[in-house]
């Protein structure tokens, strides 16, 4: 397959704002068609240069042998985006052979449900967590003696939610803590190795939690974790399927890599890391801040490509997320490979800002961060509208500690859930409002019909079978209603379907609660009951967070978590440092040292906001730095670092207007 160049320019009016054009660092990119990875570095325009990839790659579709195209993401943000971006430029792209999804619904479809209906002989009734943890509790809370003694005296009785089967390194069959976490090992009762039962206690109580995970499967409750097993259960039964996915995929695309997973990482490679396909991993392993605390990268990088000019950031502000990279590589010969540039133009030049507040003052730190907006009229420019400002923080959950604050100490009305639409929406109007839905009549009509399933669950209704109603039975279930029924069915259907896809959330919500509502008294005669209720609510609620509320002044700021805004482009950024482990982030990138004594005394003062690159000194440093460079690297204009005034020496802070830190009080 060949990239030409007038498809590069068609994917550059396509993706790029007008009279902007790829550099040489993406053309080289987008012309690459070898396995390795692509390590680019914050606001590099990575994910835009992939969009084009793929744009100029679709235009030569089908390829003479037959085979496609597979491009995975992480979220289904991510995956919508790309569809939003391209599906009516290239639709070949999202037809077979090609796949366009996250890597959750690549191990579904070709990989678990397969083997699960092969194996069980039906279709599996759901995946999702919650509803694998209620069937967990209610096998375990059932009287017997086993169950009350895993519940009640073994250390892991109250985590029997988290066991997983899984392989151990020998390939046996094993329970782990976790799809990753350590195999479950039973200690026996020292009353039992008195009386020489231990053995066969230990093995009565682990074959009753394999058939406990055993039973939840047939009854076609999956975790999402059990997806992966099932998976590699396929590949270690049945080989031969990674040779039908090789000789289906020439080429396959993994984008955001720093947030897979390991399992999910290794799956992969298992069915596409050979010579006969091309795997191109993409992303930035120094942002791998996805789960949760934790520094390791699961991602080890493979014949890397670097991007290392970022289009977002100016050199102000690159100048000090330069200086919080973890992981810099080597190019061979001892220099740093990967190195953020800053390359935005910005005139007149912003400074970063340092803003101490106190005790007293830390109530203004809002009205600081709107005060140092408007001094460089930037609630008028055309990135305030686009990106908007935006508050940030590491820790969320409150303290009520003055002396280690959270996000929500600092900003009461910060609420962490109301955030963006969770995977498993408890409300109708959280289960509507998706970007996804938007211009898009097939995702609208299953999410139509997917608010009608829950409604059904809660409403504790089943279908011939008595298991779980899906949509497939549904509409199987409809196919036996009168022709009048089902052509009102249809036809509502279809009015649900296309407000939901002009993304009038309000209008969308109440036309779906009445007609899911109606057809639930038509076809089963029952009116909703309190869960029903419930997941109404009373009222249709936007899902914007308080914080984000347009203000008086029309400067609006949202607040969030680092986490939260990562991939994200703001117009101006206010990091506020947050408590984790009893300390600030300031205090894990401030090494202060004093070496000798009497007049051969030296004091030395290394921090990343000095620019000069400080080895972190353990894993909660390592975590702040990673959260830092996240964080600091969202702004297009301005950034400012919000810290408590008490944890400066006022030495230290006169270092930080040296290096051009604009220092100011709240």
């Amino acid at each position: 397959m060949d990239i030409k160049p007038n498809n590069i320019a068609k994917a550059e009016q396509l993706l790029l704002p007008d009279g902007c054009h790829f550099d040489e660092e993406r053309i080289q990119f987008i012309n690459r068609l070898e396995s390795g990875d692509l390590l680019a570095v914050p606001g590099s325009g990575k994910t835009t240069a992939l969009r084009a990839k793929l744009y100029c790659m679709a235009k030569e579709l089908p390829m003479k042998d037959g085979r496609g195209i597979l491009a995975l993401s992480h979220t289904n943000v991510a995956v919508d985006e790309l569809k939003k971006m391209l599906q009516n430029h290239c639709p070949q792209l999202f037809e077979y052979p090609n796949f366009v999804g996250t890597i959750q619904e690549f191990v579904d479809t070709f990989l678990a449900l397969p083997y699960y209906v092969q194996k069980y002989g039906h279709r599996e009734e759901i995946i999702d967590a919650d509803q694998y943890e209620r069937v967990c509790s209610y096998i375990m809370n059932k009287p017997g003696q086993i169950t009350s003694y895993l519940s009640g005296k073994l250390r892991y009785g109250k985590d029997y939610k988290k066991i997983r089967l899984g392989y151990s390194d020998d390939g046996r069959d094993i329970l782990r803590f976790g799809i990753e976490g350590k195999e479950v090992v039973i200690e026996p009762e020292p009353k039992w190795v008195r009386d020489g039962i231990a053995e066969e206690k230990v093995a009565q109580l682990k074959d009753f939690l394999f058939k406990m995970k055993e039973k939840i499967l047939d009854l076609g409750v999956l975790h999402f974790d059990d997806c992966y097993y099932l998976g590699e259960t396929y590949i270690r039964e049945h080989p031969v399927i990674i040779d039908i996915l090789r000789k289906r995929f020439a080429y396959v695309f993994v984008d955001e890599s720093q947030d897979m997973k390991g399992y999910q990482l290794n799956l992969i490679d298992k069915c596409f890391n050979c010579d006969s396909v091309v795997l191109q991993r993409i992303g930035d392993p120094n942002q791998a801040i996805f789960d949760g605390f934790s520094v390791d990268n699961t991602w080890e990088n493979r014949n890397p490509f670097f991007i290392n000019n970022s289009l977002r950031l100016t050199h102000e502000v690159a100048s000090v997320v330069d200086h919080l990279v973890l992981d810099r590589g080597d190019d061979g010969q001892g220099r740093a490979r990967f190195v953020v540039n800053g390359v935005r133009p910005q005139e007149p030049v912003i400074p970063r800002y340092l803003l101490l507040y106190t005790q007293d003052t830390i109530g203004g730190l809002k009205e600081k961060f709107k005060e140092v907006i408007r001094s460089h009229h930037l609630e008028s420019i055309a990135e305030a509208g686009k990106y908007g400002f935006h508050i940030v923080g590491w820790n969320s959950e409150t303290k009520n500690d003055v002396a280690h604050r959270r996000l929500e100490d600092i900003f009461p009305e910060y609420h962490r859930n109301l955030s963006k639409p969770n995977a498993n929406p408890t409300t109708l109007s959280e289960q509507i409002q998706l970007e996804r839905h938007i211009g898009s009549f097939k995702e609208s009509r299953k999410t139509v019909l997917e608010v009608f399933v829950k409604v059904l669950r809660m409403a504790g209704q089943r279908p011939p079978d008595r298991r779980l109603f899906t949509v497939n039975k549904l509409l199987a279930m409809l196919k036996e209603e009168a022709q009048e029924a089902q052509q009102q069915f249809r036809e509502e259907l279809l009015e649900c379907t296309k407000k939901l896809s002009e993304g009038v959330w309000r209008d969308a919500y109440i036309i779906i609660k009445a007609t899911t509502t109606k057809w639930l008294n038509n076809f089963f005669q029952q009116q909703p009951n309190e869960k029903v209720t419930a997941f109404y609510e009373e009222a249709f609620a936007p899902l914007i967070p308080m914080a984000e509320a347009q203000d008086a002044d029309d400067i609006a700021i949202s607040i969030g978590t680092v986490h939260s805004v990562k991939g994200m482009t703001h117009c101006a950024t206010m990091y506020v440092e947050t408590s984790y482990n009893n300390k600030y982030e300031s205090e894990y990138m401030i090494e202060d040292k004093t070496t000798g004594r009497g007049r051969n005394k030296v004091r030395t003062v290394t921090s990343p906001f000095l620019m000069q690159d400080l080895p972190p000194n353990g894993n909660n440093a390592a975590m702040a730095k990673r959260m830092l460079y996240v964080g600091f690297s969202r702004p297009t204009h301005l950034l400012c670092y919000a810290s408590d005034k008490r944890v400066w020496k006022d030495d230290v802070l006169q270092m930080m207007k040296d290096v051009g830190w604009k220092v100011e009080n709240v």
